[in-house]
């Protein structure tokens, strides 16, 4: 294996380290020497890959994107019309697999230093971008132009709340209260029917099947 591809391998770890370490200790617990810790490295390896502590986290907030976008990609591959579009953006983001307390601690934890450090930024203005190219696309085939605007404006801050309030509150936001609440959005410009019935309960029923099938996939012998 040539040298690039073990620097990459070890920038991945150092990430994926980076960001369980985020989840256990927050911004402020989260050190150089406490991520090698987490990935049984030392620090002097650590900073052989990445100088600084906001390199080291601009790589764990694209690790925890990353994590997201499989997920999106799979569920938006799975949808066969614009509103099972929609759900898939929905089911994406309270996905059991991030929709926890102790991720969006780490989530809020990042997005604390995105008015602060550019490479911050530029991530989150990808993850935003990518946001509403998801919600435009089958919102447009719904809906004027100018609704379907607001409505993936009132979507992406929704969520971005919804992922707070996860964060932040003391017993954190269930599943089925997300749903409520985002189900409340989308009551303003389409208005409930069997087809958006039907669309909600297939893809949280593609997206079910599809956690279990990653969840043995993960468990698999390599």
């Amino acid at each position: 294996m040539g040298r690039r591809d073990i620097s990459e391998i070890r920038r991945a770890e150092y990430a994926a380290a980076a960001y369980r370490a985020l989840m256990r200790h927050g911004n402020q617990g989260t050190s150089l020497a406490r991520v090698a810790e987490e990935a049984g490295a030392s620090k002097a390896n650590v900073l052989h890959y990445f100088k600084t502590k906001e390199a080291l986290l601009a790589a764990a907030l694209r690790h925890a994107n990353a994590e997201l976008l499989r997920e999106a990609v799979l569920l938006l591959g799975e949808a066969r019309s614009p509103l099972e579009r929609i759900y898939a953006v929905i089911e994406t983001n309270l996905s059991p697999t991030s929709f926890r307390p102790e991720v969006a601690h780490a989530w809020i934890a990042l997005c604390a230093g995105v008015p602060h450090v550019p490479a911050y930024q530029r991530i989150q203005t990808v993850i935003y971008a990518r946001m509403r190219s998801n919600l435009m696309g089958p919102l447009r085939r719904l809906l004027p132009r100018e609704d379907a605007a607001l409505m993936s404006d009132l979507m992406t801050t929704a969520i971005d709340g919804i992922w707070l309030r996860c964060g932040l509150s003391l017993d954190g936001v269930s599943q089925d209260e997300a749903r409520v609440q985002l189900e409340a959005v989308l009551d303003a410009r389409l208005p409930d029917s069997a087809a958006r019935r039907a669309a909600r309960l297939r893809m949280r029923e593609v997206a079910r099947i599809l956690i279990k099938a990653r969840g043995r996939s993960d468990r698999a012998p390599a």
